[in-house]
C-alpha cells in the first residue's frame, strides 16, 4: 500500500520541480504554442504541396533560360524547319502495305483529331513511311519506287524495306498535355492496328518527357514511403523513445511540405531532381533533431535536470545553428547554376533546412524539459563504447594524417576527367521500357538521334541551285565518313542524278535542267528540306545516329565541324556567301552538358569558399578554419576523382551531390569540435599532447554516437531511393549515400587524428 502512494507522490514532486523551473515551464509553454500554430498551418501547407506535386516536370528544354544561346539557336531552327517535339512508333507488322498506318493518320490528322480543353490541336504534322514514299514518287520528285525506298531506309523504313515507322509532330498545346496526348496515341494505335500494348514501341523526346513524368510519381509514390519508415525507424533508435520519434518526424515532415509550399509561392515548377528534396529534408531535419536531444540529455546528465534545456540551448544553439546553416550554404550554392532543376532544388531544400533547425529549437527543448526520456537521462554517463576506436585514432594520429593527404592530392588528379550527361542512356535503366523501345526501334527502323546542319547561302551568293546540290550532297558524304553516323539525310536525297551542267549542253537543254530542278527544290521545300528566309536561303543536311551508343556529344560534333569546314571552304565559303551552322537537339543538349559540369564546379568551389570562411569566423583564425575544412572536403575529392579516373558518366542527379555532401559534412564537424574544445576546458585548457587525446577521447564519447546515428539516418534513409527506375534519382541516392559515409571517416578518423597531432594547437579550448 506504501508503494502504491510513493509513485504518486514522486510524480507529483516532480511536477512541482518542473513548474518551478521558470525556464523549463516558459520553454514548455513555448513548445504548446509552436505546435498549435504548427497545427494550424498544416492544412494549407499540405494542400500547397500536393498542387505542386501533382503538376507535370518541367523537360530538359526548360531546364535551360530562355536567352541560353544553344535553346535560341534550336528554337530558331525548329521554328524554321520542325519541331523536335516527336513521337516515333511503331510495331511487329507496322509496313508499307498496312492499312492500320493510314487509318491512325486519318484519325491523328481529321476533323476528330484530338485537342485540348482550349480546341488547340495536339498534333501538327503526322509521316509515315507509306505517304513519304508516295510523294517522292509522284511528280515533280518521280523517284522510282526502289530508289525511294533506299533513299527512305533508316529514316522511316528498316533495313527489310517493308518495316516503317508512324512520325507524329506535337503543338506546344500537345506538348503541354503530352501524358493524355501519348496516351491517346497508345490508345488509337492499339485499336487501329490490333496490336498489344507490349508489342507496340514509341520513342522520341516526347516519350522521354512522359518517361521522366511517370519515374518521378513512381519514385515519390513507390519508394518515398518505405523511405519514411525506414527514417522514422532508425529515428526510434537512435532517440531510444518512440513518443519522441514520432515528434522529431512529424517535425521534419512539416517542413518538407513547407519546402514544397515554397515552390508554389514562388511560382516555381515541379521537376525531376525535386523528386529527392523530401527525403533528404527528412533526413537533414531528423539528423538534427537527433542532434539537439543528444545535448538535452547531456545537460540533464550534468545540472540534474534543473536549468537543463535552457543550458542546452545555450550550448546548442551555435553548433546546431552552423551545421543547419552549413548544409543551407551548401544548398543555396546551387542557386548559380543556369539550370532551372538544380537551382529550385537548391533554393527551396536550403528553406525547408533551415525551417528544421527554427520548428526544432521552438519544440523539442520545452518538450524535454517535461518529459525527458528517462531511460537515457537516468542512465548515467555518456556511453564509451567507441573509446577504444578513439585510442587507436590518437596512437596513429600522424600516420592517418599523412595518409589522408596522399589520398587527397592523388584523387584530386581525377577530377578533371569528370564527364556529364543528360542523354536518355543516363536517365534510365537498360532495362526500363523506354530504353527497351528505343533499342527496338534502332534495330527496326534506324538509329534516333539527329544531327543537324544548316548550309547557310546569303541572298547575294553567285552559287546557283545545282551547285547549292552539290554542296549539300558533299557536306552529306562528309559527315557519312564519320563512324557513329549511319544515315544522312538532305535535299541530294531526293533529288535524282541530274546531267552535268558544266558539260557542253545546249542552252535548251540547261534551261529544261535548271526548270527541274526547281520544280523538285520546291516539292523539297515542302518536306522541310529547305527554306528560303531572311537574307538567303538554308539547305538542311541531317546525320543520324544511336540514342543508345554513349557518344560524347562534344567529341562528335567537333569531328562534324572538322569534316564539313573543308567542304564549305573549297566551295568559297565566306567569299561567296556560304556558311555551316551546326544546330538541333544535340549541341543543346551538350551545351547543357558543359553547363552542368561547370555547375559541378563552381557550387562546389563557391560552397566550400563561402563554409570556409564562416568555419574561420567560429574557430576564430583562418589557420584552424582551413584544419577543419579537411575532414570535409577529402570525401568529396576521394569520391569524384575516382569517378574522374574511372571516367563515370555524371548526371543531373550526381552533380547536385558535392555541394549537399559538403554541407552536410560540416554538421559532424562543427559538433564534434564543440565537444573537443569542451573537453579542453576540462583539462584545463591544456594543449598539450596529453591534453589533446583527452579531448578527443572526450569529443568521441559524446559526440560520436549522435554522428553515427545520423549518418545512418541520412546514408540508409535516402538508399531507399536506389531501385528508382529514374537513373538520375537512384545516382543521388548512392552517391550521397557514400558521400555521407565518406564524411563518417572525415569526422571520426581524419578530423580527430588533426587534433590529436600538433595542428590541433590551433583550436581553442571552450569557454567555462
Amino acid at each position: 500500500m506504501a508503494s502504491m502512494e510513493t509513485a504518486p507522490s514522486a510524480t507529483t514532486a516532480r511536477r512541482g520541480r518542473f513548474w518551478a523551473d521558470r525556464s523549463a515551464a516558459r520553454l514548455f509553454q513555448l513548445a504548446l504554442v509552436s505546435l498549435a500554430a504548427l497545427a494550424a498551418a498544416a492544412p494549407w501547407i499540405a494542400t500547397t504541396a500536393i498542387r505542386v506535386i501533382g503538376v507535370d516536370a518541367t523537360t530538359p528544354i526548360d531546364w535551360v533560360p530562355a536567352l541560353f544561346p544553344a535553346r535560341q539557336a534550336y528554337a530558331e531552327f525548329t521554328a524554321e524547319f520542325e519541331s523536335g517535339d516527336v513521337v516515333i512508333a511503331s510495331w511487329p507488322g507496322c509496313t508499307l502495305a498496312a492499312p492500320s498506318v493510314g487509318r491512325f493518320l486519318t484519325a491523328a490528322t481529321g476533323p476528330e483529331a484530338p485537342r485540348d480543353e482550349a480546341g488547340r490541336p495536339w498534333f501538327e504534322d503526322v509521316a509515315s513511311g507509306a505517304a513519304a514514299l508516295e510523294r517522292l514518287t509522284a511528280p515533280p520528285l518521280s523517284l522510282d519506287r526502289e530508289t525511294a525506298i533506299e533513299r527512305l531506309t533508316g529514316i522511316l523504313i528498316g533495313p527489310d524495306g517493308e518495316q516503317t515507322c508512324v512520325v507524329i509532330g506535337f503543338t506546344p498545346a500537345g506538348r503541354t498535355d503530352r501524358r493524355r496526348a501519348v496516351d491517346w496515341i497508345r490508345t488509337m494505335l492499339r485499336d487501329t492496328a490490333g496490336v498489344a500494348a507490349a508489342e507496340l514501341h514509341l520513342a522520341g523526346p516526347v516519350i522521354d518527357d512522359v518517361a521522366v513524368d511517370v519515374a518521378s510519381d513512381e519514385s515519390l509514390r513507390f519508394y518515398g514511403p518505405p523511405a519514411a519508415v525506414i527514417v522514422f525507424v532508425l529515428t526510434w533508435i537512435a532517440l531510444k523513445s518512440f513518443r519522441y520519434a514520432v515528434v522529431v518526424f512529424l517535425l521534419s515532415l512539416f517542413c518538407v511540405g513547407l519546402a514544397f509550399a515554397s515552390v508554389g509561392f514562388w511560382g516555381d515548377r515541379m521537376n525531376p531532381v525535386l523528386i529527392v528534396m523530401p527525403l533528404l529534408v527528412l533526413t537533414l531535419g531528423v539528423a538534427g533533431g537527433i542532434h539537439l536531444v543528444n545535448y538535452l540529455v547531456e545537460e540533464y546528465r550534468r545540472g540534474q535536470g534543473r536549468g537543463a534545456a535552457l543550458r542546452a540551448i545555450k550550448t546548442a544553439w551555435l553548433p546546431c545553428s552552423l551545421s543547419a546553416g552549413t548544409t543551407s550554404l551548401g544548398l543555396l550554392s546551387l542557386v548559380v547554376s543556369e539550370l532551372e532543376p538544380i537551382r529550385v532544388f537548391g533554393f527551396h531544400a536550403a528553406v525547408g533546412v533551415l525551417a528544421t533547425l527554427v520548428v526544432t529549437f521552438l519544440v523539442l527543448p520545452g518538450i524535454f524539459a517535461r518529459w525527458p526520456i528517462r531511460r537515457r537521462v537516468d542512465s548515467g554517463p555518456a556511453p564509451s563504447s567507441g573509446l577504444p576506436w578513439a585510442g587507436w585514432v590518437v596512437r596513429r594520429a600522424g600516420a592517418i594524417t599523412l595518409a589522408a593527404a596522399a589520398g587527397l592530392g592523388l584523387a584530386a588528379t581525377g577530377v578533371g576527367g569528370i564527364r556529364t550527361s543528360v542523354g536518355i542512356d543516363t536517365l534510365f535503366t537498360p532495362a526500363s521500357r523506354v530504353i527497351r523501345d528505343y533499342a527496338w526501334l534502332e534495330n527496326a527502323i534506324g538509329p534516333l538521334v539527329p544531327v543537324e546542319v544548316l548550309v547557310r547561302f546569303s541572298a547575294d551568293t553567285e552559287t546557283r541551285a545545282a551547285e547549292r546540290l552539290d554542296i549539300v550532297r558533299e557536306v552529306g558524304e562528309a559527315l557519312g565518313s564519320i563512324r557513329p553516323v549511319t544515315g544522312v539525310t538532305s535535299a541530294a536525297s531526293f533529288v535524282p542524278e541530274l546531267p552535268d551542267t558544266s558539260v557542253s549542253l545546249t542552252v535548251a537543254r540547261k534551261v529544261v535542267i535548271a526548270r527541274r530542278l526547281e520544280d523538285r527544290l520546291s516539292q523539297l521545300s515542302a518536306m522541310r528540306l529547305i527554306r528560303d528566309v531572311e537574307g538567303g536561303q538554308l539547305w538542311r543536311v541531317t546525320a543520324h545516329t544511336s540514342a543508345l551508343a554513349g557518344l560524347d556529344y562534344a567529341a562528335f560534333l567537333e569531328e562534324v565541324r572538322r569534316v564539313v569546314e573543308p567542304v564549305i571552304v573549297s566551295h568559297g565559303g565566306s567569299t561567296r556567301g556560304v556558311a555551316a551552322e551546326y544546330t538541333g537537339a544535340m549541341p543543346l543538349i551538350n551545351a547543357i552538358q558543359n553547363t552542368l559540369l561547370r555547375d559541378l564546379f563552381v557550387s562546389f568551389l563557391s560552397a566550400c569558399l563561402v563554409i570556409s570562411l564562416v568555419t574561420m569566423a567560429v574557430e576564430g583564425g583562418i589557420v584552424p578554419g582551413l584544419l577543419a575544412m579537411v575532414p570535409n572536403v577529402f570525401p568529396m575529392v576521394v569520391l569524384f576523382g575516382l569517378l574522374g579516373w574511372t571516367r563515370t558518366t555524371l548526371d543531373i542527379g550526381s552533380v547536385m551531390t558535392a555541394s549537399v555532401a559538403l554541407g552536410m559534412a560540416v554538421d559532424g564537424t562543427f559538433h564534434f569540435l564543440t565537444f573537443f574544445r569542451r573537453g579542453l576546458a576540462a583539462a584545463g585548457g591544456s594543449a598539450t599532447p596529453a591534453g589533446r587525446a583527452a579531448a578527443v577521447m572526450a569529443a568521441f564519447r559524446h559526440a560520436a554516437p549522435a554522428l553515427l546515428q545520423t549518418a545512418l539516418v541520412c546514408g540508409i534513409g535516402i538508399l531507399a531511393f536506389v531501385p528508382s527506375p529514374f537513373a538520375p534519382t537512384r545516382r543521388f541516392a548512392l552517391m550521397l549515400s557514400l558521400l555521407v559515409a565518406s564524411a563518417l571517416v572525415g569526422d571520426l578518423v581524419v578530423l580527430p587524428a588533426l587534433l590529436a597531432t600538433r595542428a590541433g594547437r590551433w583550436f581553442r579550448s571552450a569557454r567555462v
